[in-house]
């Protein structure tokens, strides 16, 4: 069992308690104290509370994303999705584009300041695409550099096929030779 089950196991273990006392506190009025119905109405909302959220940690499962290193982030490092990357250059971007605008919101907005909003969030859309159509780019380039490795050993491997032939051949005219002159 993961830790996120145990959790809801024991959330879900806390609400049966609170409920039953607080609801049977609720049903039969026995509390004529403001204290005692505050802590009835806590007992009752806790014991909600901790049972559906025991429900969802119980059923639901964990993202799994984890940290991730800023070494890690480094385009065809294999050990960050592609997906991911794509994200966090997303967020870095939004981030930049949040830190240059963050200024005190007046009553009434500059239309200066709107267009220059509008021109930011432009520049951020141009900029992820322009790094998603370089990714492409970076990709295809190492499609063609593998295609090309392969390419070349082959053809090491051709000529050395070859050359070995060669010697064969070279051999064969020599002992034609040799017996051509006896």
């Amino acid at each position: 069992m993961n830790k996120r089950r145990k959790q809801g196991f024991v959330f879900l273990a806390l609400s049966v308690p609170m409920m039953w006392w607080g609801f049977n506190q609720f049903i039969y009025g026995s509390g004529h104290s403001t204290l005692e119905a505050i802590a009835v109405s806590l007992s009752c909302t806790g014991g909600l509370t901790c049972f559906f959220g025991g429900l969802y940690l119980f059923f639901t499962k964990e993202k799994g994303r984890g940290v991730v290193l800023a070494s890690q982030t480094n385009v065809g490092d294999s050990s960050v999705p592609k997906d991911l990357q794509r994200d966090m250059v997303i967020q870095g971007s939004l981030a930049r584009a949040w830190k240059a605008h963050k200024e005190p919101i007046n009553k009434k907005p500059k239309v200066n300041e709107m267009t220059k909003a509008k021109d930011t969030v432009a520049n951020t859309i141009k900029e992820i695409r322009e790094l998603e159509e370089s990714l492409v780019q970076s990709e295809e380039i190492i499609k063609k550099e593998t295609l090309n490795a392969k390419t070349t050993t082959e053809k090491i491997a051709v000529l050395k096929h070859n050359l070995a032939k060669d010697k064969t051949v070279k051999e064969l005219l020599a002992m034609l030779q040799e017996i051509k002159d006896k």
